[in-house]
């Protein structure tokens, strides 16, 4: 925990992380809100479907978009461009209102979900680029668990709480507790007295915005074995995320047994009838959903925890490629049970294995990449996350997939084939799997020790 402390005590970041807290449970009410929404269309029927729909249009700007926002992360302000992004959230999800509750129309609630999905495509790679400026380059694995542990709390306190408001209230409450968490996150953004400017270099270079300046982030990459070997896996990652998530829906309103967790909701709709200013309408299988995230919540956690410290360990270049073996086996189990507390259970190992391999990802590129390209390499290995994202959601636009095989044989494709992925990419890089990245910089020797500030490449 000390470490934790150490980066907390930085003034800088604890504004970044409570703003990020207040804002990602926001954001719990914007993604509840609209699977109510979802819910509420053809009554559940396609919730497979309608969902992938959603993720698919708000997937789209991160896509299209991936090149000019990392040139932009890398020539303005990032201090700006993230209060530019949160305060332009509040402007749609206010708009979302209107359009859906005053206007009816579905075709504006999609043109809002895009947008939205851009300024999210926006704000990401600033946030990456922006906290090498923000923490000592020794304290970034732990400053990335604490970023991490976001999701967590996010996961725990927003998505249960979030559940229930949508059912009670309605998504209209939602809308704008969200609204108020991204106000809050550039309150605090705008706080923070680090300068969050590029480097000296790439602002000079960025007078002359040629097409080469644009694809920087391509040319680092192409150099780069290593970072093109984490880009893969990050993009197989997301593949297996997008799949899985939309099978996953489907899989739990049709094949796990909610037989107890509906006689809870049963009881508590009654209970809070006498207190609810309308008789609540509480949806057992979002309530499902609900805690199915909390335990991968939990599962993160712990993982943040494991390897937040920094240990030498989480700097093992074998690492990602072991937790993408796991995580393979974790879906692979959880396709053949059917009890809802042993699917809880795997989607808590599903967790564990999410954050130890995201975070030494994200803080190898931090370290490794410099500050002059930074912007553009992350929105680079978000491009390439989007497209493998977008592409497993086009498997279940149509729903076909998901009615001809059903989603317990479509999850048990996907964990063997993570299986044999990670055993393929693992032999293919068998010489580096021993190895260590950024040995020769300032970096923790073993567990405990703190390295020293120093600058960043």
């Amino acid at each position: 925990m000390e470490h934790f402390h150490k980066v907390l005590r930085q003034p800088n970041f604890f504004r970044l992380w409570i703003g990020q807290i207040i804002s990602s449970i926001g954001d719990r009410f914007y993604q509840f809100a609209l699977l109510s929404l979802v819910l509420g269309l053809n009554e559940g029927t396609q919730i497979g479907k309608e969902g992938a729909r959603v993720i698919f249009v708000g997937m789209v700007p991160g896509l299209l978009f991936a090149p000019l926002m990392g040139l932009a992360v890398d020539r303005f302000n990032r201090k700006v461009t993230l209060v530019f992004a949160d305060l332009s959230r509040v402007l749609l999800v206010l708009g979302l209102i209107y359009i859906w509750f005053e206007m009816k129309n579905l075709a504006l609630v999609y043109v809002i979900v895009f947008f939205m999905g851009g300024m999210n495509s926006l704000f990401i790679p600033a946030r990456q680029a922006a906290l090498p400026q923000i923490v000592p380059e020794g304290d970034l694995i732990t400053a990335n668990a604490l970023m991490a542990l976001v999701g967590v709390i996010a996961s725990l306190v927003g998505a249960v709480c979030a559940g229930l408001a949508s059912s009670i209230f309605g998504a209209r409450l939602s809308f704008i507790l969200t609204a108020i968490g991204f106000s809050v996150s550039a309150f605090f953004i705008l706080r923070i007295t680090a300068s969050l400017r590029p480097g000296e270099r790439s602002a000079e270079r960025s007078a002359l915005a040629t097409w080469r300046e644009i694809a920087g982030g391509w040319e680092y990459v192409r150099k780069e074995v290593q970072t093109q070997w984490v880009i893969v896996l990050s993009t197989l990652f997301a593949f297996v995320s997008g799949f899985f998530m939309i099978s996953v829906l489907e899989f739990t309103v049709h094949s796990l047994d909610t037989t107890l967790l509906k006689e809870f909701v049963a009881w508590m709709t009654e209970v809070l009838s006498h207190f609810a200013p309308k008789p609540p309408v509480i949806d057992a299988s979002v309530i499902a959903l609900g805690i199915l995230m909390g335990a991968l919540g939990l599962g993160l956690a712990l993982g943040i925890f494991n390897c937040g410290p920094s240990r030498r360990w989480t700097r093992s270049t074998g690492l990602p490629f072991g937790a993408f073996l796991l995580v393979g086996a974790a879906i692979l189990v959880f396709s053949m049970i059917t009890s809802y507390v042993p699917a809880l259970a795997i989607c808590f190992v599903l967790g564990w294995g999410s954050a130890v391999f995201t975070i030494p990802i994200d803080a190898r590129l931090q370290t490794e990449v410099p500050d002059a390209c930074r912007g553009r390499v992350f929105a680079l290995r978000n491009f390439c996350t989007s497209v493998a994202f977008l592409v497993a959601l086009g498997f279940h636009l149509s729903g076909d997939l998901l009615r001809l095989l059903g989603p317990g044989e479509l999850i048990e494709m996907l964990g063997a084939g993570m299986i044999l992925s990670a055993l393929a990419l693992g032999w293919l890089n068998r010489r580096s799997l021993g190895t260590f990245w950024g040995e020769g910089k300032a970096i923790p020797k073993r567990a405990g020790a703190v390295a020293s500030a120093s600058s960043v490449n």
